[in-house]
């Protein structure tokens, strides 16, 4: 086995070795030279020579543990490597005791509630603000039935529900003319009946001879007249329906009605007919 090759040595055995070869080396060279007296104090010499021995005292490496005056001297080499350990990590890292960090000069007591993610106090943990109420939606308006939702009926309305429609129409030029062109016709179905019927009864008494056969044929005549007439009171109705007029009925019986509110249509024509005059 090599003794001599260079081995890790975190105690300083191999360095205690070195010391004890060297000074056998020293003192086998003396005793050749020099009496069994000086030989002792060649042993001393290396010692005195090398400064590390004079510091710290060599131990017997041939002593027992149980020795009582080798114990003080492991003591004292222990105590020695840890120095020497401390300042060799000191010097190499150029650490002192005031650069340290402050957990490592005087570590702090470890505190298990330091952090509690369970805690309410807890700030990563607070609670947000409770959102705030639901805003109640607004009512809807009730769906109209099926009775409501139709427009009413103008054509049934009373002559009093009638007239604030009237009233409103009576600024409406568009109707107004239509009215006087129904007026107009209506002038025009007068006439020509009322002239065809007085020439029938001027000939009819040289044409007819026969009393009884002269009265049958006024009969049909004057059917005839009343046939044309219902014709145009119905083209009249349909118009006024379609104009928006309220309380006039096709082909209704309620007559009376119908008559006031066509006798507040002729006024409406004639209050135009003397503004435009």
């Amino acid at each position: 086995m090599d003794f001599t090759a260079q081995k890790d040595d975190p105690h300083g055995v191999q360095r205690l070795l070195n010391i004890l070869r060297r000074q056998q080396d020293s003192s086998s060279s003396s005793s050749s030279s020099s009496s069994s007296s000086s030989s002792s104090s060649s042993t001393s010499a290396p010692s005195a020579a090398t400064p590390s021995s004079a510091a710290y005292p060599t131990p017997n490496p041939f002593a027992s543990a149980s020795d009582p005056t080798t114990a003080p001297n492991h003591q004292q080499e222990a105590a020695r490597r840890r120095t020497y350990n401390s300042t060799a990590s000191s010097s190499k890292y150029n650490l002192s005791a005031e650069q340290l960090p402050q957990e490592e000069q005087q570590p702090s007591s470890f505190d298990p509630y330091s952090f509690n993610p369970f805690s309410s106090t807890a700030p990563i943990l607070t609670s947000p603000p409770p959102p705030p109420p639901p805003i109640p939606a607004p009512k809807s308006a009730p769906t109209p039935t099926g009775s409501t939702s139709k427009p009413r009926d103008l054509s049934t309305l009373t002559f009093a529900e009638s007239l604030p429609i009237l009233s409103t129409l009576s600024s409406d030029q568009t109707l107004l003319r239509r009215l006087s062109t129904l007026r107009t016709q209506q002038h025009d179905l007068e006439r020509r009946l009322a002239k065809e019927y007085s020439q029938f009864r001027h000939t009819a008494d040289k044409q007819l001879p026969n009393p009884k056969l002269r009265a049958q044929q006024d009969q049909t005549r004057r059917r005839e007249i009343l046939a044309q007439w219902d014709e145009c009171l119905q083209k009249q109705q349909t118009e006024f329906n379609r104009m928006g007029i309220p309380g006039i009925q096709v082909g209704g019986k309620e007559v009376r009605k119908q008559r006031k509110i066509v006798g507040v249509l002729v006024d409406m024509l004639d209050d135009e007919e003397r503004a435009e005059g």
